[in-house]
């Protein structure tokens, strides 16, 4: 019996020993979101973390500041103006991931979708533009490709202001010319290629789409906040590249809002 209780309270010192190496409750790490699949391709940076610039500030709209980083806002922070935007740090270049292996079709919008998540399309102006301008510049347009990231309402649009390599196109001879969308046609993948001689990108977070903020609001479209890559050259491309986009209008606070176009990639007569 003596040695049945030896055991017991040997035992009992062994349990009580174990527990108090054990980190208390509070103590322990909280267990983390269970995780979940995104049907949807994402495409990392180059970099090991994503820099951090500043939300972008619109154009003209003082109360920026005070909109938070994520979720829904009623303020138009995209565009904005192209030279107050922070320079880029070379790894938030266009990442190769980003180029498609294969020809893309063209979506019910009439914009370019690929394989691997990275869709493009173009304004028939030019919406990021500097503090200083005045108008529109005729032949000039605008191209975006949105590159999904791992967090589905702030993917990376990379793009910048264009003008056809064929001066011979690129000029808006009728502006109210229609343009059918083109669904199911295909599109070259070499146009997200015509980005990469970017010499210098300007960068700015958590922005908006650059539909009017209204339209955005309507459509419950106004939680999308992605991060802005913009190229502060001027991109001469390929326009047969976008033959068979349909252009989004311009949408440009500073020079009024939406305008005429100026731009179309189409051969025009």
């Amino acid at each position: 019996m003596q040695g049945v209780k030896e055991e017991s309270i040997l035992g009992l010192f062994v349990v009580l020993a174990w527990a108090g190496c054990q980190k208390p409750p509070d103590s322990m790490p909280a267990a983390g979101p269970p995780s979940t699949e995104s049907s949807a391709p994402v495409i990392p940076s180059a970099a090991a973390a994503p820099s951090a610039y500043p939300m972008c500030g619109g154009q003209g709209v003082d109360s920026a500041a005070s909109a938070p980083p994520s979720g829904a806002v009623s303020l138009q922070l995209a565009p904005a103006y192209l030279d107050e935007m922070a320079a880029c740090d070379t790894e938030d270049a266009l990442p190769k991931a980003a180029l498609p292996s294969g020809d893309g079709h063209i979506n019910a919008k009439g914009d370019c979708e690929f394989a691997n998540g990275v869709s493009c399309h173009y304004h028939s102006g030019s919406e990021f533009v500097a503090k200083g301008t005045k108008q529109q510049t005729p032949g000039q347009g605008e191209l975006h490709c949105i590159v999904p990231s791992d967090e589905p309402k702030s993917p990376r649009v990379y793009g910048g202001h264009i003008v056809c390599r064929d001066k011979a196109q690129g000029q808006v001879h009728d502006i109210h010319a229609a343009h059918a969308v083109k669904q199911g046609a295909s599109c070259p993948a070499a146009i997200v290629a015509q980005i990469e001689p970017c010499h210098g990108f300007r960068c700015c977070n958590d922005g908006t789409l650059t539909t009017a903020i209204a339209d955005l609001v309507r459509d419950s479209r106004n939680d999308i906040r992605p991060d802005f890559r913009i190229c502060a050259d001027t991109l001469e491309v390929d326009c047969d590249l976008l033959a068979n986009y349909t252009p989004h209008t311009a949408n440009s606070p500073a020079l009024g809002g939406i305008g005429e176009p100026v731009f179309s990639a189409s051969r025009e007569p």
